[in-house]
């Protein structure tokens, strides 16, 4: 049972901030080496219609489908999708995309200025190569983007593994994988993270939800970044003592809480059956009932296991719908302690 006052700790965390449901890896046709088959001018009345609050527009090389005239702050979020190939020894012809989203257009532009390997043409038509990199100055990068308060986004992990095996994914903490494999159930410190990158017109089948104070980037960017966000339709509120999704905190005498609720209307459907899992190292932990009409909600003694995230499962289709991002135990003994 979930006490009242359990509810009202985790709506406190939570206070001010109102649900969306958006889309995190998009390509519009803007002109210049874009590469998407739909004009920007079209994804507002196509992203009212599929009741899409937000898209992160990625395009290639260029920063200019930032600066159309249908551009409009919260409905879009500023970014770009480049590559880079690593010149590490060892690691040669090693090649990635990566998406890099941010909270103002204009920071995409400051941040090539920094980092002259892209040969930044300069201006908001401005154009940059795909430059090689060592993997310290990747890293480099990617610290650049997350001091300017962004959000790093691996799409397509498996060109950063140096095996078949998930556990050699070879670059840090802290980011987001956009295709989901097992590396959330090893323990390692990144976020799912949802995207469609088809190339063509807003779609509603790889949404992502997560509860921001305003409808603007720089307000999303914040709970990305943290990874306070779900990779789903759903939404998922979720804290341990006061500490939410994608933190860490020592789990000792403290309390698990979650919430389940605000569905999309793209999995909504009354006469399916839904249940959330609970989920630790070692797989599902528990499970609860859960209504698309409604909160449900749930708490439990957090124990002494390495993290705890939940899932959203549509059992009629047998279908994970929404994968929660984890809170990790920070007191957790190391295998070596154990």
């Amino acid at each position: 049972m979930v006490s009242q006052e359990e509810r009202n700790g985790l709506e406190k965390l939570y206070e001010g901030r109102t649900v969306y449901h958006g889309e995190l890896h998009d390509h519009s046709q803007s002109g210049g080496t874009s590469d998407g088959k739909c004009p920007l001018e079209e994804w507002p009345e196509k992203m009212r219609a599929l009741q899409m609050d937000f898209a992160a527009i990625l395009d290639h090389r260029q920063v200019r489908h930032m600066y159309q005239p249908v551009w409009e702050d919260g409905l879009f979020i500023p970014g770009t999708e480049p590559g880079t190939r690593i010149t590490d020894s060892g690691a040669e012809n090693k090649s990635m995309h990566y998406n890099i989203l941010l909270r103002e257009r204009d920071d995409l532009a400051k941040l090539l200025d920094r980092f002259p390997e892209y040969e930044f043409t300069g201006g908001i038509e401005g154009h940059f190569v795909y430059p090689s990199f060592t993997r310290e100055r990747f890293c480099a990068l990617i610290d650049a983007v997350l001091g300017m308060g962004g959000f790093f986004v691996h799409p397509h992990p498996k060109q950063l593994m140096q095996s078949e095996n998930p556990a050699d994914y070879w670059f840090r903490d802290g980011m987001g994988i956009e295709v989901f494999y097992i590396m959330l159930a090893l323990g390692k410190k990144i976020y799912a993270t949802a995207g469609c990158d088809l190339h063509a017109e807003p779609h509603d089948t790889a949404l992502t939800t997560l509860y921001a104070g305003a409808r603007s980037a720089k307000a999303y960017l914040p709970h990305l970044a943290a990874g306070d966000f779900v990779c789903g339709p759903v939404g998922i509120r979720m804290a341990v003592g006061e500490t939410r999704m994608g933190g860490t905190c020592s789990f000792g005498d403290k309390r698990l809480v979650i919430s389940v609720g605000d569905f999309h209307r793209s999995v909504k459907d009354p006469a399916h059956k839904y249940r959330a899992d609970v989920l630790n190292e070692s797989g599902v932990v528990t499970s609860f009932p859960v209504d698309p009409r409604e909160y449900a909600w749930f708490s439990m003694d957090a124990g002494d296991c390495a993290f705890y995230r939940a899932e959203v499962f549509d059992e009629t289709r047998n279908l994970r719908i929404a994968v929660g991002n984890p809170i990790w135990n920070g007191g957790a003994k190391t295998a070596a302690e154990a």
